[in-house]
C-alpha cells in the first residue's frame, strides 16, 4: 500500500554560508518526498503492475462504509487487517468524504495511470478533506492527503469513486499513528524535543533513537501564537524571534549556549507559511545539524547534542529499500 508522504516545511535561518546550505538540501526534500497515492494492494501481480500498484482486488467493505470522521486503522503491511477503531484510538487513516469521477470519467475511459491517480488524488481530495477541516487544511502540516481507488475491476464496472482520507506520514512514507481527529488538532508538522530524525545519505529521513545516526535532532517546540497572537507575522518577524528563542532553547536542552557549537552542530528553525497560518498551525521546531563539509548536504551525527556527539564527514548510506511505502512504522513520530 503506497501512503503520500508529509515533508517537513522548509527551515529558515540567518543568512550563513553553512544555513543556507542546509536550507537548500531541506528545501529539495520537498521534491524527494512528494506524496504518493494510497492505492489498494493486490498482494500479488495484476494487470496494473503488481504490488503497490492499482490492482484488481477492490478495498474491503469497511473502506466503502465508513462516512467522513471514521477512523481506520492495520497493523500488517499490507493492511490486510483493516479495521475500523475510535479516532480517539490510534490510526492511520482518518476519512473525509468521496469524490465522484464519474463527470470526467465516462463508462469508456480508459483506467488512469499512476501519474493521472496522483493528480486526481491532489486535486479532489484536497478538495474534500480541506472541506471535512472546514478550509483549513495546512498543506504545509503534518497530515497529507491519501486515497483508497478503485481497483482496475471495480473501474471496468463502472467504480469512479475516491475515498480520500488523511494520514500522517514520514519521509520514508511509512505511516504514523494519529490520536484524535484532524479536525480538532493543531496540524503544525513538528516533532517534539528530543525527537532525532534519521538520514538518507544527504536528506532527513523517518525517526530513529539519537544514538543511531541522524541528521536533525529536535531541540525544542516554540509556540509562536505566544509571541505573536495577532495575525500573520512576516517571515522577518518569525526569524528575528526565533534567531534568540531557539538559540536559548537549544542551549537548555543541550546544557550550555555553546554546547551545540562547540560540538560541530548549528542551530536552526522551522517558518510559518500564510497559508500554514490561516489554516491555524502555530507551532515550529527548533533543532541542530551538521553540514558535510563539501557542503553537499547534512552529515551523519552520532549521539544526542546532550552527550558525546560524532560528526561523520561522509554521506550516510543511501537506504535503497525502504521496505513497503505506506506501512505501519515501528518508532514514534
Amino acid at each position: 500500500m503506497a501512503a503520500p508522504d508529509a515533508p517537513q516545511s522548509p527551515s529558515r535561518k540567518k543568512p550563513n554560508t553553512r544555513l543556507v546550505m542546509i536550507c537548500a538540501v531541506l528545501g529539495a526534500l520537498l521534491v524527494l518526498v512528494v506524496s504518493a497515492l494510497l492505492n489498494w494492494p493486490t498482494g500479488g501481480s495484476s494487470r496494473s503492475g503488481g504490488p503497490n500498484q492499482l490492482g484488481q482486488s477492490p478495498a474491503p467493505k469497511v473502506v466503502f462504509s465508513a462516512p467522513p470522521g471514521s477512523c481506520l486503522n492495520w497493523a500488517e503491511p499490507d493492511a490486510s487487517d483493516i479495521r475500523q477503531v475510535t479516532c480517539a484510538e490510534p490510526h492511520l487513516f482518518e476519512v473525509t468524504g468521496t469524490a465522484d469521477l464519474g463527470p470526467e470519467f465516462g463508462p469508456q475511459a480508459p483506467f488512469p495511470n499512476t501519474e493521472q491517480w496522483q493528480e486526481l488524488k491532489q486535486e479532489r481530495c484536497v478538495e474534500v478533506s480541506t472541506g471535512f477541516l472546514s478550509g483549513r487544511f495546512d498543506p504545509n502540516g503534518r497530515f497529507s492527503v491519501g486515497a483508497f481507488t478503485p481497483s482496475e475491476d471495480g473501474w471496468v464496472d463502472g467504480d469512479r469513486k475516491l475515498h480520500c482520507g488523511l494520514q500522517q506520514p514520514g519521509p520514508s512514507g511509512k505511516l504514523y499513528p494519529i490520536t484524535g481527529s484532524a479536525s480538532t488538532m493543531d496540524q503544525s508538522n513538528t516533532y517534539p524535543e528530543g525527537r532525532c530524525l534519521g538520514v538518507n545519505g544527504t536528506a532527513v529521513w523517518d525517526p530513529v533513537d539519537c544514538a543511531r545516526p541522524h541528521s536533525v535532532e529536535i531541540t525544542g517546540v516554540v509556540d509562536l501564537a505566544d509571541q505573536f497572537p495577532g495575525g500573520y507575522p512576516e517571515e522577518k518577524a518569525q526569524d528575528d524571534f526565533l534567531f534568540g528563542r531557539c538559540e536559548e532553547m537549544t542551549g537548555r536542552y543541550a546544557g550550555g549556549p555553546t554546547v551545540a557549537k562547540d560540538k560541530g552542530l548549528v542551530v536552526y528553525w522551522d517558518t510559518l507559511s500564510q497559508e500554514s497560518w490561516d489554516a491555524g498551525s502555530r507551532q515550529v521546531n527548533c533543532k541542530v545539524s551538521a553540514q558535510l563539509p563539501d557542503g553537499s548536504g547534512l552529515a551523519p551525527v552520532t549521539g544526542s547534542v546532550k552527550g558525546e556527539v560524532r560528526v561523520g564527514t561522509e554521506p550516510a548510506p543511501r537506504v535503497t529499500a525502504p521496505g513497503e511505502p505506506g506501512a505501519p512504522a515501528t518508532e514514534p513520530r
